[in-house]
């Protein structure tokens, strides 16, 4: 009973505190669509947890949930060690080096983004799995909610349907809901998108550059490979708005020339050696155990390798897995949104 209390008192005052920066927010919701909205999260959140516990043995979420309980046992230990000690990065560089302490410093920060902020509400939720996702669902709503905000104002017609789309679609309601850092890397992404909109398009400011570049800084942490792709689009996103380049050249243009710097760069010596960089993270991924796997060729700093494994790569991304490979429920979701996402490309085309 006790859990059901703190559940639904951490639920209300984290609805009323989103309601009163929805007065001071453009294009934000009105107090039914918020409470529709964040319930929405919430309850995702906590089937997240629920699903993975009782037909996948936890998986990372309830592990990431131990690390928070971790983090509050020593938080009451030694709190000037819960603050400091452990993302000190002078400390790993002298007792690993730069090779090796700057990635498990990378590391440290991603698990702290989510243990530290939950490993302190734990002091109210007693370390309720449930009751910590209604805080987690307060941080992982503003995700979708910056997002929506740029696209109500880039096309204010389509309001409704962007309010459905990035609130409402399952598989992103599923994904983004639960105790893993994609959500994390989604509201860093939407942060940052935001901003340069605001910077670009709508008012000019200092302040969104500072934060742009935090948001940037929080999805390196996160992922590091998307937050350096990420950049290509936004360079031409760049050379669209403020140098009046045509789309198709920015964009097009953009692209070609970094992926010819990028099999240019196999001429170099490593670590500057980039398609051999890719090569060995897909052999290290190789190794990882999975009940599920699919057969890909071995990459290597050749582009004729890069060439030769494209099919492979975008039947991997598009289309697996088949519905006739699928095992468990999540594969069966996934099968069945790789086939309406098809059906709505071909519509797309259809009607032009």
């Amino acid at each position: 009973m006790m859990n059901y209390i703190l559940f639904l008192i951490a639920f209300l005052a984290f609805y009323f505190w989103l309601f009163r920066l929805m007065k001071k927010a453009t294009h934000g919701l009105n107090p039914g669509q918020l409470a529709f909205v964040f319930t929405g999260k919430v309850l995702a959140s906590c089937f997240y947890g629920w699903l993975l516990l009782h037909y996948y043995g936890g998986d990372d979420t309830w592990v990431i949930h131990e690390d928070t309980l971790m983090e509050w046992e020593q938080m009451k230990i030694n709190p000037l060690r819960f603050f400091v000690y452990e993302i000190d990065l002078r400390q790993y560089i002298t007792d690993m080096g730069w090779k090796e302490g700057l990635p498990y410093f990378r590391m440290k920060l991603e698990k702290a983004i989510i243990n530290k902020p939950l490993g302190i509400f734990n002091f109210y939720s007693q370390g309720n799995f449930y009751v910590n996702m209604v805080a987690f669902s307060f941080i992982s709503f503003w995700g979708s909610f910056w997002l929506y905000q740029v696209l109500a104002d880039l096309m204010p017609g389509y309001k409704k349907w962007t309010f459905l789309v990035l609130f409402f679609y399952p598989p992103a309601l599923f994904w983004l809901s639960g105790l893993r850092s994609d959500a994390m890397l989604f509201f860093f992404f939407s942060l940052f998108v935001s901003r340069l909109y605001r910077q670009w398009q709508i008012m000019p400011a200092k302040a969104n550059l500072w934060v742009a570049s935090l948001a940037w800084i929080g999805m390196a942490v996160v992922k590091a490979s998307f937050a350096l792709l990420l950049l290509i689009p936004i360079f031409a996103w760049w050379l669209t708005v403020r140098k009046k380049w045509p789309l198709k050249k920015a964009f097009g243009g953009t692209t070609l020339v970094f992926l010819g710097l990028f099999f240019l760069s196999a001429a170099f010596p490593e670590p500057f050696n980039l398609p051999n960089a890719v090569a060995n993270v897909q052999q290290e991924f190789f190794k990882l155990e999975g009940n599920t796997r699919v057969d890909l060729p071995a990459l290597s700093s050749d582009p004729v390798t890069y060439i030769k494994n494209l099919p492979a790569a975008l039947d991997n991304i598009f289309l697996r897995p088949f519905p006739w490979d699928a095992k468990g429920i999540l594969q069966y979701a996934m099968s069945a949104q790789n086939i309406f996402i098809i059906c709505l490309v071909v519509l797309v085309f259809i009607r032009r």
